[in-house]
């Protein structure tokens, strides 16, 4: 509940904005160079709005890639480490079961 309540936030507050926008509709003029452009504020806004949308979902991108590249990285690193302690244990019982061989020649030799 607690995760979606900031989109629902969110949809709220940009519905509030949309109705302002339109219900009172008052025009902008932009200037680039020459020409003049008359435009409804609600477009502008509408345009700032999905430009930013589009930016942030852009820098989210760059935040997941990262993630996963991390992820593969550690991954990679523990599938290693792991594989050096398997062999470590299997090192451990190789010598262990050396010991127990001398032990019992030892001990053969001591009584014969």
């Amino acid at each position: 509940m607690i995760k979606n309540f900031g989109l629902f936030l969110a949809f709220i507050i940009t519905a509030g904005f949309v109705y302002l926008f339109g219900y009172n509709n008052p025009q902008i003029s932009i200037n680039v160079g020459d020409l003049r452009y008359d435009i409804d504020l609600f477009i502008y806004a509408l345009f700032a709005f999905i430009f930013g949308v589009a930016a942030g979902a852009m820098l989210m991108l760059k935040g997941i890639f990262d993630a996963a590249e991390n992820y593969k990285k550690l991954k990679r690193q523990y599938e290693r480490t792991s594989v050096g302690a398997d062999d470590s244990d299997l090192k451990v019982k190789t010598l262990e079961n050396k010991i127990k061989t001398l032990e019992e020649a030892l001990k053969k030799s001591l009584e014969g």
